[in-house]
């Protein structure tokens, strides 16, 4: 008796999930890690049997592993927690079913979880940047090439044809433009610190809205803005111009040459605890099967216009870093409307900067 309480003080201590089963892995005891790690009572596991917690395609694998096993083996398991998480677990196991002592099967595993969704993460963010290296390097390639082969054109064309040509070659390097444009606020988002500043947002707005002015297409479209501000408003304003700037620009580039009236409409409210920025048009929209794929990078759900495919990619993912939402309605031929949920920063670092009026105003 004194034996089997040094043994299971010693296995208590321990942080690892520890097993011990008869010959045939049923579960003679566990220690209380499976409760804090795997959120299960250890009085409900005596008597069952292991595989119960293993996948079934997994199921065979394991039980070789453990009919196997000589005085150790190690392998890596996953599992699923009572909550639905996925927790992953270095294995140890030790047989000693022929042991006339002891006469069982020791299973001791030591949560790896957080390394391993660290190591799989660190997998996608490589294959992440495998996919845009090659993507911006053949969408940087693609103009270049173009306006390579209009100076060849040029070479012996007259003057008339020189014009349309000279037209052609601005309108690749116009896309050059972009392209660049778009790695730069992609690499902007992703190294910049967020910072908390006092943001006008009428003034932004505004600047935001004049830098559309020389857009071809904007020309002929109606955008209005309205804004509702119930308190100050302190975020990151850089990448609040970042998420602005692209829907708008894309508002105006999806617009519809085929309508009379076009518009892109701005409203915006903001409270204590959150702005909300609802920009919408009556653009040529968005197919359904297309919307759940609009944020991906470099998707493009239309042929109609040329663009990158990194624009709602930015906004989304500049979105998630200052904790808020999007989403989007839109329908194929009619338009398109996004909404913005934004933490307000007032009372992170702002309301220090608030001045005695503001303060008054609020209360």
């Amino acid at each position: 008796m004194k034996s089997e309480s040094l043994l299971q003080e010693l296995f208590e201590s321990s942080r690892a999930v520890v097993l011990i089963t008869d010959e045939k892995y049923n579960i003679r005891f566990s220690s209380s890690a499976v409760q804090s790690i795997l959120g299960l009572e250890p009085i409900a596991l005596a008597g069952k049997n292991v595989f119960e917690f293993v996948p079934v395609e997994k199921r065979e694998h394991w039980r070789t592993c453990l009919e196997n096993a000589g005085n150790s083996k190690r392998s890596e398991i996953q599992l699923t927690s009572a909550t639905g998480e996925d927790l992953y677990f270095d294995v140890s196991v030790s047989n000693h079913v022929e042991h006339h002592e002891i006469h069982g099967i020791a299973i001791i595993l030591h949560d790896i979880t957080e390394q391993k969704r660290q190591h799989i993460q660190l997998e996608k963010e490589n294959e992440h940047l495998d996919q845009f290296i090659y993507k911006t390097t053949h969408d940087l390639r693609s103009p270049i090439h173009s306006v390579m082969g209009v100076l060849d054109l040029m070479e012996n064309a007259d003057e008339k044809e020189r014009m349309r040509y000279l037209k052609m070659a601005r309108q690749s390097l116009h896309r050059l433009e972009s392209v660049i444009d778009d790695v730069n606020n992609l690499y902007r988002v992703d190294k910049m610190a967020i910072a908390n500043e006092k943001i006008d947002l009428k003034a932004l707005l505004e600047g935001e809205i004049s830098l559309l002015k020389n857009h071809p297409k904007a020309q002929n479209i109606e955008i209005e803005f309205t804004c509702n501000e119930e308190a100050p408003l302190f975020l990151d304003s850089i990448r609040l111009k970042t998420i602005v700037g692209n829907l708008l620009s894309n508002g105006v580039k999806y617009s519809d040459s085929r309508k009379k009236n076009s518009f892109v409409h701005i409203e915006t409210a903001v409270d204590e605890k959150e702005l909300l920025i609802a920009i919408t048009d009556n653009g040529i929209g968005i197919a359904q099967e297309n919307i759940c794929r609009i944020f991906d990078i470099f998707f493009r759900a239309t042929t109609e216009e040329s663009g990158t495919g990194l624009g709602l990619h930015i906004v989304k993912d500049t979105i998630e870093r200052l904790n808020g939402k999007i989403e989007v309605k839109s329908q194929l031929g009619v338009g398109t409307q996004f909404k913005i949920y934004l933490p307000n920063l007032l009372f992170s670092q702002g309301e220090s900067l608030l001045s005695a009026d503001e303060k008054k105003a609020m209360h």
